[in-house]
């Protein structure tokens, strides 16, 4: 098992926010355990596919709220 530290700091590496020191001894480590680079590559699909979800409610979820706030409007 991965230890938390070196999940912490593949997410840093995937998102390019590890220091130099630390992001050469990854990659090092990267080439010799196979485990920690099945692991990177996970997080780097789930970056990509997070980097293309929808970033804006549907229009039917905008609907619904309106219509919600104009039936309390209408209690009042």
């Amino acid at each position: 098992m991965i230890k938390t530290s070196t999940q912490n700091e593949l997410i840093q590496y995937v998102y390019n926010e590890l220091a130099d020191p630390a992001r050469e001894q990854l990659e090092t480590a990267l080439m010799h355990d196979n485990e920690l680079a099945e692991s990177r590559s996970d997080l780097m699909l789930i970056q990509r596919l997070l980097d293309g979800a929808a970033k804006s409610p549907s229009r039917q979820s905008i609907d619904n709220i309106l219509n919600y706030s104009k039936s309390l409007s209408l209690q009042s």
